[in-house]
């Protein structure tokens, strides 16, 4: 991945005054890039698209050089690092032409970038979905971090008219998520020769659920003191496979012990296999073609976030309030920093979750005020259009 030795020089002589109007965004068909795209848009920025692979090639590269010279771009942006090599020179190249890049994390940045610290660079600007990531970012040396908490797209999630219930029923209430099956089967896999380690896996996936930690590595390093002195990779590996283990076992304990008080489960085909009563499976649900209606034909939609969000807020606190649906959702405490204590109903534990369960069952009055009030909020701050405007200002006030 060679450039032009003067192509640095050149990037840097044409850069413009005033605040950033073109942003070229880095993509792999990923969640929530088509989201960003639109907010780009709506805010008048020109966006050009550079859909990669699995990694550049010498083609692809060549059409990044020649684009960038063509567009000069404000900025590059991106989610979760995608189309950043391993070996940094990307993040080289940009650095040395002054272009700023834009990072949001909306998944574990130490599964990504931790092995990786080529890709820091004073010219990368880290978004982050839970603020407990701030701190290990800014220690592997990056020096622009912001929180940058989830949000909805309002073209996708609003209310309709009248909710498809030809379609889907009236459902008293429902949970749609996966069972996270392959991706557990994926982590687990990178150790199917070590029984040791599965082991070790399973034990600190169980403590990991109630900890206060937001790391299973923390865990792992308590049951196996050599787990420090292993390779930076094996220990990523160790807790990824940890954390989706966790993640999972959290899930489905709490959603097999809530579906006899008449949980509705839909997601991957899985959920048939953990359920004692198949009959709570209601099947696969698209994200953007069926959930925006779906969720308005639910009295109750159920969430249960992923442990590697230990602080962070997940799509359906969003989502679901953005389609006028009623949410209850396992509390966080940055719940009460975007949303007002009447705007959002909250559950600490599973006996609080069916005790509420039965509560708001019977009333449909109190679920559609609070419903109401949680959209209003999050049209006048929580869409994805407030979240790049955001990413704009940082950027602004970090690099123009």
């Amino acid at each position: 991945m060679d450039y032009p030795p003067g192509l640095p020089a050149f990037l840097r002589s044409r850069k413009r005054s005033g605040p950033p109007r073109r942003v070229w965004f880095f993509r792999q068909k990923f969640f929530l890039e088509e989201e960003c795209i639109r907010a780009c848009r709506q805010l008048g920025l020109e966006v050009r698209e550079c859909t990669l692979g699995e990694g550049w090639d010498a083609a692809s590269f060549a059409g990044f050089l020649a684009g960038l010279v063509e567009f000069q771009p404000d900025f590059i942006f991106c989610i979760n690092h995608i189309g950043f090599d391993k070996e940094g020179r990307i993040t080289e190249l940009l650095k040395e032409s002054q272009i700023p890049a834009a990072v949001w994390y909306v998944d574990n940045p130490d599964f990504i970038i931790k092995a990786y610290p080529q890709n820091v660079s004073p010219w990368v600007y880290l978004f982050v979905w839970d603020r407990n990531y701030l701190e290990d970012l800014k220690a592997l040396g990056f020096s622009h971090l912001s929180y940058l908490p989830l949000a909805t797209d309002l073209r996708l999630f609003r209310p309709f008219r009248t909710p498809p219930t030809w379609k889907f029923g009236e459902i008293a209430a429902a949970f749609v998520g996966s069972t996270w099956t392959q991706r557990v089967r994926h982590q687990l896999a990178r150790f199917e020769n070590e029984p040791e380690k599965l082991a070790l896996i399973e034990t600190a996936a169980r403590r990991f659920i109630t900890s206060t930690a937001y790391k299973a590595g923390k865990e792992l390093a308590a049951l196996f003191p050599a787990f420090a002195g292993l390779p930076l990779p094996e220990r990523i590996d160790l807790e990824a496979a940890a954390l989706w283990r966790a993640s999972q076992l959290h899930r489905l304990e709490n959603i097999i012990a809530l579906t006899p008080a008449g949980l509705q489960v839909y997601g991957d085909g899985a959920w048939e296999i953990f359920l004692s009563h198949p009959e709570a499976y209601g099947g696969p649900i698209g994200y953007n073609r069926e959930l925006p209606a779906f969720y308005q034909c639910v009295g109750l939609n159920l969430n249960i976030t992923s442990l590697q969000m230990k602080d962070g807020l997940n799509q359906r606190v969003f989502d679901v309030p953005a389609t006028g649906g009623f949410l209850l959702t396992d509390f966080k405490e940055s719940l009460l920093d975007l949303f007002q204590e009447d705007e959002v109903a909250i559950y600490h534990d599973l006996e609080e979750a069916r005790v509420k369960l039965e509560y708001y069952a019977g009333r449909p009055e109190e679920r559609q005020a609070l419903a109401a009030r949680a959209r209003e909020r999050i049209l006048s701050q929580h869409t994805f259009v407030h979240r790049v405007e955001r990413i704009i200002e940082y950027l602004q006030t970090a690099f123009f």
